[in-house]
């Protein structure tokens, strides 16, 4: 009876020992996480909503997601926002006033249909440190609706 139990002992604490050796052979390796870059402006009501809902998507899913938010002349509740997400723990920066804002069409609203642009303002974030091709950034304008379709929530 007592090498039965024994037996039941050992094969769980066999059991544990994989489980938390597969698990920092996993951490080891490192999860390619997502750089997220969002052109801000002054008119952009929804920003903390957005922020917050890709930290929660970011917990939910457990993929390390840092974000950095390009000043277009934010106001200063969004600098507000974005350094109290900061001290909350969150991988989250507000990059100074980029050089000119991007091509406005017909309509008056900003888009990437001009490709320069949204390549100049990766390559400056990539020579500035801020981004790296290891980051696998996500660059989103909050003032095109259809660049909102590249969020994951």
């Amino acid at each position: 009876m007592l090498e039965l139990l024994l037996l039941v002992v050992g094969c769980y604490v066999l059991a544990a020992l994989s489980v938390h050796l597969a698990f920092r052979i996993r951490n080891k390796k490192g999860q390619a996480g997502k750089h997220y870059v969002l052109v801000a402006n002054e008119n952009q009501q929804n920003i903390e909503w957005v922020i917050r809902s890709l930290f929660d998507f970011s917990r939910r899913m457990g993929k390390d997601v840092r974000l950095t938010i390009v000043d277009r002349g934010v106001t200063e509740e969004t600098k507000a926002i974005v350094e109290r997400m900061a001290r909350g723990g969150h991988k989250v920066k507000l990059h100074g006033k980029a050089d000119g804002p991007l091509k406005e069409s017909k309509d008056g609203k900003r888009s990437h249909r001009n490709e320069v642009d949204a390549t100049q303002l990766m390559w400056l974030l990539q020579a500035e440190g801020i981004v790296s091709q290891a980051d696998h950034a996500v660059l989103v304008d909050l003032q095109n609706p259809s660049d909102l379709s590249k969020m994951p929530f």
